[in-house]
């Protein structure tokens, strides 16, 4: 029979060896890193300008009012370890006693999937429009509902869905709020003719000149009409938690008018200068100090691999006597 310190030995190597095939394996079977929850309580953006300017559709008045830009996400099945879906509604409304439907500009309802890590999409794009008569389908080339978990210092494209293409986000600073590391990063997008891209009801419109030269979209007698097209530019400045890669503000410069086929600018759609408020930029930042990004599951288990490896260690030295032979040397 074997002694019992010899069996205690063979107990240790048993469980050290145990611990280091845990330490060794978890990494591949656990998710260390800060990837997009699916219960996220607060998946609403509003930016807001006090004085944007607007156009209205049916009668082409130019209106100098508050605007508000909501991007809301709400994640859906299906969704597993990597990705997941999500349905995202962009609406544009003035700030003003009217009805819902009156005070709206433009509104839409994007449905994609994406890496829950990474941010990249997996899937294409369905789009409904609130005007539109069925439902099209984009290619969504870039990041949007979110950057990648642990960001880094560098260049994203991100997707702009009036553009419906990606422009480079290029990372600007970082700065401390909250206790969070959050980074900065800027986008410039040049004036481009999105009608040239795709159709739809707010791409063209019908501009009169009158025999003054000026430019009116009301038509009067004498007067000769001119298409123009929709030419959208602008800057946004997107604040990023590095850790989650959750987007906590936003910051608008939109510059949308209708032009001619060379760019010259006719009439005004959209001037908008807006941002995120600072209580939803800390109750945003709050929430992605919840998001687990796997930390202190990788110390516990650098914990284990190291301790396993040790008693392995100790216990084939008691297996083979080697503390016994030195005993008695």
């Amino acid at each position: 029979m074997l002694p019992s310190s010899r069996i205690a030995s063979i107990l240790t190597v048993c469980a050290g060896a145990a611990m280091a095939v845990w330490g060794g394996l978890a990494p591949q079977i656990i998710d260390y890193d800060a990837r997009m929850p699916v219960d996220l309580e607060n998946t609403t953006l509003t930016i807001s300008d006090s004085s944007a300017t607007t156009r209205l559709i049916n009668d082409g008045r130019q209106l100098t009012v508050g605007v508000n830009r909501q991007f809301h996400a709400e994640l859906l099945p299906p969704v597993d370890d990597d990705t997941v879906t999500a349905r995202v509604g962009l609406t544009d409304s003035r700030v003003s006693n009217q009805d819902d439907l009156n005070r709206l500009i433009s509104a839409s309802v994007w449905s994609y999937s994406f890496d829950r890590t990474t941010g990249e999409a997996t899937s294409q794009a369905t789009v409904n429009n609130q005007l539109a008569s069925e439902d099209e389908t984009v290619d969504v080339n870039g990041l949007w509902v979110k950057f990648p978990s642990d960001a880094e210092q560098t260049t994203y494209q991100v997707f702009d869905p009036v553009l419906r293409d990606s422009a480079p986000a290029v990372f600007q600073d970082s700065s401390e709020q909250d206790g969070r590391t959050i980074y900065r990063y800027h986008q410039e997008i040049s004036p481009t003719n999105v009608a040239e891209r795709y159709s739809s009801v707010f791409n063209t419109i019908d501009v009169t000149s009158s025999s003054d030269g000026s430019s009116d979209s009301a038509e009067s007698d004498a007067d000769t009409s001119t298409q123009a097209y929709l030419y959208h530019s602008g800057t946004r400045d997107y604040y990023v938690d590095q850790v989650t890669g959750l987007i906590v503000n936003v910051e608008e410069n939109i510059d949308d008018y209708y032009g001619d086929k060379d760019g010259n600018k006719l009439e005004q759609a959209l001037l908008f200068d807006g941002q995120g408020s600072q209580e939803q930029t800390d109750a945003l930042i709050a929430q992605a100090a919840t998001v687990h990004d796997g930390h202190v599951a990788r110390i516990v288990n650098y914990v284990v691999l190291a301790v396993g490896i040790l008693l392995a260690i100790l216990g084939l030295a008691g297996t083979f006597g080697i503390f016994k032979r030195k005993r008695t040397s």
